[in-house]
């Protein structure tokens, strides 16, 4: 009688799995088969291999609801048939009903600890990550789950080469709260202070280390935090209605070409592997399906010092947001712009750029201005290696074309200044004083300048922040005593701002 009652009552849970049926909304139907859900559950174990052969039907109505009735029976029976299912559907993009057999799993506790520790360092060593089983397990207060999610951050923090893109860092600490031990603080606190975590992961670990340490301030600067943003999101809606009306173009345009100096973004060397945060400067998105970014600074590896170093995943969805939050007025230094570019005055898709002019310099092996160009477009690149070579070239070939020097320099500087390369210092300098002689003969190359006075300023900076001496340039104009701002090019022809040479001996 009891087998009728349940065979009956699974038949009742498939009513609405067909066509007609997958057009109601979830409420509607759970609604309805409310009774037989209950029913299901109050039968407990011996519901569960009728249970289990639904649940591999994930798109059918009756295999969501067997996922919820297995969650409140708890059953340690069901443990291998959940596993399987988060396997089985999480890459394919089932989040919502993966996200219940996690739930089940959770609800199942201790039961499921061994089977979940087992199957996701099995995992693990296949690098890849399943959110919802690493969840899953987590989510279970428990010593094994806790010394195991130790032991998985300590080996994070000393081998880093082991987890590449593929380990959610952030993902996996965020419920070390659950856990409620607190002598882990230390532990995150090192994690958060790794120059390899982005923008994003910090702002997840920051957040599990505030929920542990004190879980009653957080929740009511949580409470805090919502409530003042509430006018805040509620001001953006009325701004979004009449976006083109509100919006100053001059300003929006004028964050966007304005680089954020406090940004960081996480890139991982291809080299030795190593992630990393550096600023970017001024970031381009070139618009396409597929995001791609042009960096203003060199994006070098801080450990190797090449160039084979590409944005990480979170470092994609940290220059988004950033994105976002400089059309909306909090932040700046992200502008999207179009992939076509010039060279030559020829318009062509960004990508072709850097192969076209190789093929020119082919063609005209002696022309310096195209070596000139060569390294610009190669900078665009990320070539600095590159950059350097033509910017040489091109100084062999015309030894006047002063934009060759002042290329040198610039990136030269900034690899001393930025990442810490002494001999870099060296060659800035040298460059620097070789710009400096062939600008007191005014013989120079003036094609890819603005003017005089932007040469004799870009020297006075770069003299300035490497602590290098220059020697009297050329006499400029002298400028009336009252009208030279502190921050304005000193008129005695040194390359400084007066506030840092003659303002304290004009008196």
């Amino acid at each position: 009688m009891a087998d009728n009652k349940l065979v009956n009552l699974i038949e009742e849970l498939k009513e609405y799995d067909n066509p007609k049926g997958y057009k109601l909304k979830y409420e509607k139907v759970k609604d309805k088969l409310n009774p037989t859900i209950q029913d299901l559950t109050a039968f407990g174990e011996k519901s569960l291999d009728e249970l289990h052969k639904l649940i591999p039907h994930r798109e059918t109505w009756s295999s969501i609801f067997a996922l919820e009735i297995l969650k409140e029976i708890k059953s340690e029976k069901s443990v291998r048939y959940l596993i399987d299912y988060i396997l089985k559907n999480e890459k394919e993009d089932y989040g919502d009903s993966c996200e219940e057999a996690m739930l089940a799993l959770t609800n199942i506790g201790d039961f499921a600890v061994e089977s979940l520790i087992k199957e996701v360092k099995s995992q693990f060593e296949r690098n890849i990550f399943y959110i919802y089983l690493v969840g899953a397990l987590t989510e279970i207060k428990s010593d094994k789950v806790y010394v195991f999610m130790k032991d998985i951050v300590d080996d994070y923090i000393a081998n880093e080469e082991k987890y590449n893109e593929w380990f959610l860092i952030d993902a996996f600490v965020s419920d070390f709260p659950k856990q409620g031990k607190k002598e882990v603080l230390s532990l995150l606190k090192r994690l958060a202070g790794l120059d390899r975590i982005s923008k994003h992961e910090h702002i997840e670990i920051e957040d599990a280390i505030g929920r542990l340490e004190d879980p009653v301030a957080y929740r009511k600067n949580t409470k805090e935090w919502i409530k003042g943003l509430k006018p805040v999101i509620e001001e953006f809606m009325k701004e979004k209605q009449n976006i083109d009306k509100n919006i100053d173009k001059k300003e929006l345009e004028e964050r966007m070409w304005k680089p954020d100096k406090d940004l960081s973004i996480q890139f991982k060397c291809q080299k030795c592997k190593k992630k990393q945060n550096i600023s970017p400067g001024l970031i381009k998105i070139l618009s396409d399906k597929k995001a791609e970014f042009n960096f203003e600074s060199e994006i070098m590896c801080k450990f190797c010092f090449g160039n084979d170093i590409d944005v990480t995943k979170q470092g994609r969805r940290d220059i988004l947001f950033q994105a976002i939050g400089t059309f909306e007025g909090s932040k700046q230094g992200v502008v999207s712009t179009n992939k076509e570019v010039y060279v030559e005055n020829k318009l062509m898709p960004f990508k072709e750029s850097y192969n076209y002019i190789l093929k020119r310099l082919k063609e005209e092996p002696e022309n310096a201005g195209l070596y000139l160009r060569a390294g610009n477009v190669a900078r665009n690149f990320n070539k600095h290696f590159e950059a350097i070579k033509y910017y040489e070239r091109a100084i062999e070939l015309n030894s006047k074309l002063i934009g060759a020097y002042l290329n040198l320099v610039g990136i030269y500087e900034f690899r001393y200044k930025y990442y810490k390369i002494e001999d870099a210092k060296t060659s800035a300098a040298y460059y620097l004083e070789e710009m400096m002689d062939l600008f007191r003969t005014q013989e120079y190359d003036i094609s890819t300048l603005k003017n005089d006075e932007s040469v004799v300023q870009f020297m006075g900076e770069k003299s300035e922040s490497l602590g290098v001496y220059i020697p009297e340039l050329i006499k400029m104009p002298a400028a009336k005593k009252e009208k030279i701002g502190r921050n304005e090019m000193c008129p005695c022809g040194s390359g400084k701002k007066y506030k840092r040479c003659c303002l304290d001996k004009d008196v």
